[in-house]
């Protein structure tokens, strides 16, 4: 499983479960043997191998980008066999067929992560509730934006309308280690080759393989996983809040 998101208002927390090709709900507190709350899963549900996820408490919605480009939308609390409320899809929404994605839900936003190849990663946003074969309404990508490939899953600062998003870097190993990776901070406001407001990392960081990313807002701390280190990385880094 490589996505896992903590749901504040409710106590829960929720995983995509890729070989049993499905969404689990757990308890907050749950601990050791203990069933999902709740599952989605069934013929219905359209899920494809699930890798990562996005929960929206505030909308009660569950979003599910797939590996042949769509991002499904299912109810938050409904559970079996559950078709998507909505599904984003098309070509001219410009999803490829690897994404991750967050929802910012005080923007009504959707941002997807989208890559076939190094040279094609692309930031699409969206309306939170598009649904279908929509255009998105911004896209960052190209030389400048230094986006090269999409480590995990996105995270979003909605307080000062910024995107955080861990890039791999470039190289013949970038699958699995590169000097140049590094996480940039974008704004949910930017548009075409726009290249990141801040970066931590590369070029000759300390990061190798950075994935998720969490924010400790109290102390204006940033945390972020590296695979290749296996380790948390904490990072000072009170200019962007």
């Amino acid at each position: 499983m490589h996505g896992i998101v903590y749901d504040g208002l409710h106590d829960e927390f929720t995983v995509p479960q890729e070989f049993a090709q499905a969404i689990l709900t757990y308890r907050g507190s749950a601990n050791g043997e203990e069933r999902p709350i709740r599952i989605i899963q069934g013929p219905h549900s359209q899920l494809d191998s699930p890798d990562h996820l996005d929960v929206d408490p505030v909308h009660n919605e569950i979003f599910v980008p797939t590996r042949h480009g769509s991002v499904l939308v299912f109810p938050r609390d409904r559970e079996g066999d559950v078709a998507p409320i909505r599904v984003l899809q098309g070509p001219d929404t410009m999803l490829a067929g690897d994404n991750v994605l967050a929802v910012d839900s005080v923007h009504n936003l959707l941002l997807v992560g989208t890559s076939v190849g190094k040279e094609q990663a692309r930031l699409l946003i969206f309306n939170r509730t598009d649904s279908g074969n929509v255009k998105p309404k911004a896209v960052i990508g190209g030389p400048a934006s230094k986006l090269n490939g999409f480590g995990g899953p996105i995270a979003v600062y909605p307080a000062k309308d910024e995107i955080l998003i861990s890039v791999r870097g470039t190289g013949p190993y970038a699958e699995l280690s590169s000097d140049e990776a590094y996480v940039g901070v974008w704004s949910i406001n930017d548009n075409g080759d726009v290249p990141p407001k801040w970066t931590i990392g590369g070029p000759k960081g300390i990061l190798r393989m950075p994935r998720g990313i969490a924010l400790d807002v109290n102390n204006k701390n940033m945390l972020v996983s590296d695979k290749r280190l296996n380790a948390v990385l904490t990072f000072h880094f009170p200019e962007m809040f």
